[in-house]
Order: structure tokens, then C-alpha cells, then sequence
């Protein structure tokens, strides 16, 4: 695989759908210190001129934007990420079809951007056990893996056409996620010192990577010649909530009481969550010394 160096790809333009999100926002400030020229759209009023307000359902809009901006990259991060969320319909409508309306727009573009990622989710695996990796047959279990299953199904038939790679990242967290997200809810009980919090099952296993790693493994898959390929995004290395939990006691200085409340106890709860990356390391190599799960909860407490 050819290697490409950061500083020969200074000044590019890169957009980014959903920049003001929480991987977008950590995206777009890698790509600025690299030297990139970083577009994106939100969906609230933006204070950043290389930000545009837009709907991804608003197919044209989004196409207007493209044509005047003409990227050579494209991320595409804009999406309904939260499993529970209760308006199923928004996450079917945003999740696949404000992917098609992207990659309709781009069709209809005057050239051929260089690469563009579109980020899936490792929830389309469902209740598998073992470590997950792309040869398995998915088999989502709820609402929001089965849109971005879905979502994957339908971005396979522009892989002829258009320079495409679909990353599958598993949980990961940071600075600036959301409090609904777990650990973002852990780690702002022991900022505020109480003693208590109301968690679900915490018996569950999951990969808890840092969005640094996360960014960076999209810029490598970005800017190489890897494309109509999916490919986990994953550090295949599981703790359960009762180590986290240990961790931020550590950290905080004191101990908290965990209540366990039935109605945070979500159906058809995945046991072990984890993913195979040999084909994300055959692909850019290894990214685990940007992945510290207890480094990641130091900044996320102490910011």
C-alpha cells in the first residue's frame, strides 16, 4: 500500500457531515492541526463560516454545499447515535436515508472525490459472542444497529462508483460526549462528588477506546488507497462498567454507591461487545498507543 504523508496532503479540503457532534468536533481539530481545510455541516446555527446549517434530508442543500465547497475527502459522521433513543423513525429516516441523500449528491458532482468514509456502527453485529469481525453475518438487535445495517446494504451499491469505505467503530468515548453516553454519566457523578448513581447492568463488557484513536484510525483509513471495503474500528480489548467504575474511584479519591435501576436495564442487552482489528491493522497498522481508557477518564474528569 502506498504511503501517504500528512504534510503532502496540506491545505486539502475535507467536510464533514455532523462536525459540531462529538467525534466531529475532535475530527475537525485533528485535520486543522494537520493543516487541513475543514468544512462540515450542522444542524444548529453555526458561528464558523466553513460551517453550514443543513439537513441531510434536505438532499439538495446538501448538494448546493458540496458543489461550492468541492472537497477532496468527504466524512460522513451525521446520525441518530443514541441506542435508546425513542424516536425510532428519526433514526431510520436520518441514519439511512440522509446517507443515500449524501451519496446522491455526490453522484452528482463534476468529479470524483478522493475518499469518503462513512461511519457505521459495531452494534450491527448484535448478540454475538466471541471476537466480532467483518466475515460474521450481522445480526443487530435493536433500532439503531439495524438502520446502520441497513444503511451499509444500500452504500454497497455506490461502491462502483464512488471511492467509499465503511467503518464499523466500536464504543468509544472523550471529552465533550454527551452526559446520556455512560461513561460521559460516570465520570460527571464523580466531577460533582455525589455518592450514589443509577446505573444498568453493569455484568456487560464492552471496548471502551478514546475518540483520539477513533479520529486517527479514520484519517489513516482516509488518506490510503483502501476503499469498497467495511472495516471495524477497534482496539478488540473489553472491560465491564465495574472496572470503569474502579478506575474513576481511583482517580476521584473516593468510593460510590452503584443502584442498579431495572428501567436502565435495556432488552436483548448485548453481554460482550468486541471487535477483531486485524483488517483495521493490515489496513494502517497499530493506533493503540492513541487508545488509553484510564488516560481518557483523567482528561474527561479533570476537564
Amino acid at each position: 500500500m502506498k504511503e501517504i504523508k500528512m504534510e503532502e496532503l496540506s491545505k486539502e479540503k475535507v467536510f464533514i457531515t455532523g462536525i459540531n457532534g462529538f467525534t466531529g468536533a475532535h475530527l475537525e481539530q485533528y485535520l486543522l492541526d494537520k493543516g487541513f481545510d475543514v468544512y462540515g455541516t450542522t444542524v444548529s446555527t453555526p458561528n464558523n463560516p466553513k460551517h453550514y446549517c443543513c439537513n441531510i434530508l434536505d438532499k439538495k442543500e446538501l448538494g448546493n454545499i458540496l458543489k461550492s465547497i468541492k472537497p477532496k475527502y468527504i466524512v460522513h459522521l451525521a446520525a441518530i447515535s443514541f441506542v435508546a433513543s425513542e424516536n425510532k423513525q428519526q433514526i431510520y429516516n436520518v441514519n439511512i436515508f440522509g446517507t443515500l441523500n449524501l451519496l446522491e449528491a455526490i453522484d452528482n458532482l463534476d468529479y470524483s472525490p478522493n475518499k469518503i468514509l462513512i461511519a457505521s456502527s459495531g452494534a450491527v453485529y448484535g448478540n454475538i459472542e466471541g471476537e466480532l469481525d467483518e466475515t460474521m453475518n450481522p445480526q443487530p438487535v435493536n433500532h439503531y444497529g439495524n438502520s446502520k445495517l441497513v444503511m451499509e446494504n444500500m452504500i454497497k451499491t455506490y461502491f462502483e462508483t464512488q471511492n467509499i469505505i465503511i467503518t464499523r467503530p466500536f464504543n468509544y468515548t472523550g471529552i465533550g460526549q454527551d452526559s446520556k453516553f455512560l461513561i460521559p454519566k460516570i465520570v460527571s457523578h464523580f466531577q460533582e462528588k455525589k455518592k450514589e448513581i443509577e446505573l444498568g447492568n453493569i455484568n456487560v463488557y464492552r471496548e471502551f477506546n478514546s475518540v483520539n484513536f477513533v479520529v486517527k484510525c479514520y484519517i489513516d483509513l482516509l488518506v490510503s488507497d483502501v476503499k469498497s471495503e467495511i472495516v471495524n474500528v477497534c482496539s478488540g480489548s473489553a472491560i465491564d462498567i465495574k472496572e470503569i467504575l474502579d478506575i474513576m474511584e481511583d482517580i476521584a479519591g473516593y468510593s460510590i454507591t452503584v443502584k442498579i435501576n431495572p428501567e436502565f436495564v435495556r432488552k436483548n442487552e448485548i453481554q460482550t461487545l468486541k471487535g477483531s482489528n486485524k483488517k483495521l491493522t493490515s489496513f494502517i497498522g497499530n493506533n493503540n498507543n492513541h487508545n488509553s481508557i484510564k488516560n481518557t477518564l483523567e482528561k474527561m474528569y479533570s476537564y
